[in-house]
């Protein structure tokens, strides 16, 4: 058998750290090719009738030209005419939830579905920076404790339904509308208790399906790594960066700012002369005066005070008999008045209760389409828009002050920068921290814990399952790491620092330039489309305000 060089494990390329270290210069379609061709390896093992068992993130080989080649095999499930040679080992954050809790392999056939969990599992941890599909925050008590149970219970971070699942995404995530309907379909499919009952999608329907999406890919002008589905009208890495999560960076960004005939104020002065649309004439429920729905049964008693009533006499009576007592009677009196109402029966009881509801979401729907309405087809969305480009603006217009400001900081930030560069050398997945284990490990990895410069204490304690003795662990290992640091002064400021915040401000500028300069046809489309959306808007504003009407008078017969 030959020899692998040349090549790292695939969690060497999906980790966003790993990845900006060893090949800074790639983007998401290098990645998207990483998971084609590891899906097509699958589906050449497949189709000779063979499992690879045991997937995890140490037997995918990646090279630089994003070809993959799949090793150890001799711990695969081999079939060989009538003899089936079965796979006995297995990582547990890479086992399909229907083999999870199981104590041992031994014995257990392994079947192409086991393998596609896997399969799915490494195409997510590619595509979606080295994140664990079942690993994210926790909605309710008992969810997130650890990872094998949360695979085995189906409880998907980043499912269509993961409320229902009771965990959701971890903060910093790329959102699985990175991924076209079809695509996240499949994810759903594999994730959830379809892959287990119906099937989970096949390594030639991945290699398929990754094909097409490497078709239809766009570029961001602010950077050459920014690639991205097509079918996305924004840059995600763009946005990311701008809540301060990188997950691409350029080494080649021109560091010069080259003049390109951009002209703020022309282009500003081209955005303040298109006119917003007029203002809209908001359908109000108070213009319809529906007739309210009457009650029949025994929803119709009204119920009465005659208890109440009586007793008040009573106490009147009492009175004038027995003066002496006067506070007593005072004082019962006071009660029953305080208590006259009348008795409803549990039919009109449960009749308003359901009228009440009924003007609630009558309420939530009509303010919901008003909302609309207004955002889509009325001078409130082309303003906010509008007022969006002007931040841009001012941003722009401090850029080449921020620049300098920053370049002087190089100096008194070296010290720390080196630090930051020598911890992020110290990888998670290769420490060894007393009771973290590969599953925690790979919960860490799925909120953006990589390396021992990721570490804090507050970010550790987010990650569901790391008490105060396991973050201490941690905690520990990050300073053994810190302990060997020594700042060098002679490197305290270099050209490449000093190039990384150019190319910084440079992918800015261009970003920003980008999106003024299609501002006016932005503005003057959202113009001209708004007479058309307010006309179908309106329309379903105005049967909202009807319904509301109508609750609201169904609710007043009671």
């Amino acid at each position: 058998m030959a020899k692998v060089t040349g090549r790292d494990p695939v969690h060497m390329v999906y980790g966003p750290k790993h990845r900006r270290q060893q090949r800074p210069n790639v983007g998401w379609d290098f990645l998207l090719y990483v998971a084609r061709n590891t899906a097509a390896a699958f589906d050449t093992l497949h189709s000779h009738g063979h499992v690879l068992g045991d997937v995890n993130q140490g037997n995918v080989m990646v090279g630089g030209d994003s070809q993959v080649v799949l090793i150890d095999s001799d711990s695969y499930q081999i079939r060989a005419k009538d003899t089936v040679h079965l796979c006995e080992v297995g990582v547990s954050h890479f086992t399909p939830p229907e083999l999870q809790g199981i104590s041992s392999f031994k014995g257990v056939t392994r079947t192409s579905n086991h393998d596609n969990f896997g399969l799915a599992l490494l195409i997510f941890h590619v595509l979606f920076g080295g994140r664990h599909p079942y690993s994210g925050v926790p909605l309710r008590k008992g969810v997130g404790d650890a990872l094998e149970t949360d695979i085995k219970e189906f409880r998907y971070a980043y499912a269509r339904d993961a409320q229902n699942r009771g965990i959701g995404p971890p903060p910093g995530s790329i959102s699985l509308s990175m991924v076209p309907d079809a695509m996240e379909a499949m994810f759903h499919q594999a994730f959830t208790e379809r892959g287990t009952n119906s099937g989970r999608p096949t390594a030639s329907q991945w290699v398929q399906a990754l094909d097409a999406q490497r078709q239809h890919l766009k570029k961001c002008a602010s950077s050459r790594t920014h690639v991205f589905p097509g079918h996305l009208s924004a840059c995600p890495w763009c946005a990311l960066e701008q809540k301060g999560i990188v997950y691409f960076i350029d080494l080649g960004s021109t560091v010069t700012h080259a003049g390109n005939g951009f002209m703020l104020t022309q282009v500003w002065a081209r955005i303040t002369a298109v006119t917003p649309p007029p203002a809209l004439a908001v359908p109000d429920p108070r213009s319809y005066s529906p007739q309210g729905r009457s009650v029949t049964g025994a929803a119709a008693q009204k119920g009465s005070t005659l208890g109440a009533d009586l007793t008040i006499a009573f106490c009147v009576v009492m009175f004038f008999i027995f003066p002496k007592a006067w506070l007593l009677w005072g004082g019962v009196t006071w009660f029953a008045f305080a208590n006259r109402k009348p008795k409803e029966s549990p039919e009109r009881i449960r009749e308003r209760s359901g009228r009440k509801y009924s003007v609630e979401q009558a309420e939530r729907t009509y303010n919901d389409l008003v909302g609309k309405l207004r955002q889509e087809a009325g001078p409130e969305g082309f303003l906010a828009k509008r007022s969006a480009l002007e931040k841009l603006k001012v941003e722009y217009e401090q850029l080449s002050q921020a620049e300098a400001r920053e370049l002087e900081q190089l100096k008194s930030t070296a010290q720390d920068r080196q630090k930051q560069k020598f911890l992020d050398g110290f990888f998670i997945d290769s420490a060894d921290i007393p009771g973290v284990g590969a599953g925690r490990k790979s919960a860490l990895k799925s909120f953006g814990i990589e390396t021992a410069a990721d570490v804090t204490r507050g970010a550790v304690m987010q990650v569901k399952g790391f008490g105060p003795n396991l973050t201490r662990a941690v905690m520990d290992w990050r300073a053994s790491c810190e302990r060997r640091f020594t700042f060098n002064p002679n490197t305290a400021v270099t050209e490449a620092d000093r190039n990384a915040v150019r190319a910084k401000y440079t992918a800015r500028r261009k970003a920003i330039e980008g999106v003024l300069a299609a501002g006016p046809a932005e503005l003057a489309g959202f113009t001209q489309k708004t007479t058309a959306r307010a006309n179908q808007l309106r329309a379903q504003a105005e049967n909202a305000a009807r319904e509301l009407a109508q609750a609201r008078a169904d609710l007043a017969v009671l």
